[in-house]
């Protein structure tokens, strides 16, 4: 059961980074295009992007958290037994954990916090929209560094 939750998970992620980089790519390969016939451009497209690349950036954390692919300082590990260096990897990972939960705590408390106050990001959507990204993506990075410390896997034997 867990094994095909975290499969649809990694495909949503997975199908979701893929969506936001297209998007992306399209909207400013437009932009220029618009731009450059003299037609001006979309007038949100910019504010949009710029959304956007905050969305595709925790995306890319959050993937990066999967996949252990988080730069990281390991060399106290490299230099201990194998049994001893899973350990200290495991106390990170929890450690990472905790602090991106926090993270995702607290962001909700900023985007609750923006909810109130009627500002919009591009065209009529609320700041607070945009910046729902950050619970959520610090929340499943969370989980994914807490699989890390409940299901560990050594770095060489993952896919």
């Amino acid at each position: 059961m867990m094994q095909l939750l975290g499969r649809r998970l990694r495909y949503l992620e997975n199908v979701l980074l893929l969506l936001f980089f297209l998007i992306m790519v399209v909207l400013a390969v437009a932009q220029i295009i618009l731009r450059l016939g003299h037609w001006g451009g979309l007038y949100w497209a910019d504010d949009f992007l710029r959304v956007e690349v905050l969305w595709l950036a925790m995306l890319g954390a959050v993937v990066a958290a999967r996949d252990r692919h988080h730069l990281g300082l390991d060399l106290i590990r490299r230099f201990l037994p194998v049994r001893q260096g899973q350990w200290v990897e495991r106390g990170t990972s929890l450690l990472t954990a905790v602090i991106a939960a926090s993270l995702a705590f607290y962001c909700g408390q900023f985007v609750q916090e923006e909810r109130g106050g009627g500002s919009f990001a591009f065209a009529n959507v609320p700041v607070w929209w945009a910046e729902g990204v950050l619970p959520v993506g610090f929340g499943l990075i969370a989980l994914h560094y807490l699989r890390h410390v409940l299901w560990y896997v050594p770095r060489e034997e993952q896919t």
